[in-house]
């Protein structure tokens, strides 16, 4: 399933985004998390991770159509983002 800037940018408007991989794991451990967005060029060992804890979760892991630069030009940060959350 993929993500597009559409559903990152209403995640922001709603302020229910949440960026970095600690927080995010966090989230998908406690439940607070509803789904995870990860970068085309999201190392494959942190993608294991997340759908991994995911699955455990019963939470969706979609796959973002740019690299991690556009994903942080989309969240309008300066600066790559590989992995964002949504919160529930």
């Amino acid at each position: 399933m993929k993500a597009t800037e559409k559903d990152v940018k209403s995640a922001i408007k709603d302020k229910k985004l949440v960026m970095g991989k600690r927080t995010i794991m966090r989230g998908l451990k406690g439940g607070a998390i509803t789904s995870v967005i990860c970068a085309s060029n999201c190392p494959e060992g942190m993608k294991k991770d997340l759908e991994h804890y995911a699955s455990v979760s019963s939470i969706t892991v979609k796959g973002f159509d740019g690299n991690s630069v556009k994903l942080g030009e989309v969240c309008g940060k300066p600066f790559n983002v590989l992995i964002v959350g949504i919160r529930k």
